[in-house]
């Protein structure tokens, strides 16, 4: 795979600066040879996203734990070394009243918090198997760290088999506003 330097045009083509692609062996080397591309690299780990929206999603009851976001990752997509990465922003009102905001993985429990008085809650949550689709390591418990005091938490989700994530939120008080804004979620393929 090469990037081009230039704009250049192959083959009766027109291909833009920067443009990565694959061309047959001896059009890859003239081009290097001239200045015109430069070796690039193939992706030898990609990231893929498994899922997201921007479309906002409130809750409508109150003292329940409502379901803002519900997928499901089929058996087969993450691998015995693969990272999962999810990535919520919940907004809500400032108010003495709880608003607890969860992520649930199968039947496991990997993010809960309650908030009262601040407005919105974004967490990077990162679940990553550790040499086996049944155990896993979550690297951070909220904030990047260093000297740290609490041990990484530890899982047993089995991937090996479809698994249904939720996204929840649950407002103790109906004058309460609690919405999912956005999610994204992203697989980091491993070895």
């Amino acid at each position: 795979m090469i990037r081009l330097k230039n704009d250049k045009t192959v083959g009766g083509m027109r291909y833009g600066k920067g443009t990565m692609i694959d061309f047959t062996p001896p059009i890859e080397s003239e081009l290097i040879s001239m200045g015109d591309a430069e070796v690039y690299p193939l992706v030898s780990r990609p990231v893929e996203t498994l899922t997201g929206t921007a479309v906002a999603t409130s809750c409508a009851l109150t003292g329940v734990d409502e379901v803002l976001a519900s997928f499901s990752i089929p058996a087969g997509v993450l691998g015995v070394n693969s990272v999962l990465q999810i990535e919520p922003l919940w907004t809500f009102s400032s108010s003495a009243n709880n608003k607890t905001l969860r992520i649930k993985i199968g039947n496991t429990l990997v993010y809960s918090a309650a908030r009262t008085t601040s407005v919105k809650e974004a967490p990077l949550f990162v679940l990553a198997n550790r040499n086996s689709l049944a155990r896993q390591i979550k690297p951070y418990d909220g904030v990047y760290v260093t000297a740290g005091s609490i041990a990484p938490e530890t899982y047993a989700i089995n991937f090996s088999v479809p698994v249904t994530v939720e996204i929840t939120g649950q407002r103790a008080n109906n004058g309460d506003s609690l919405t999912l804004e956005y999610y994204r979620v992203l697989h980091f393929v491993g070895d």
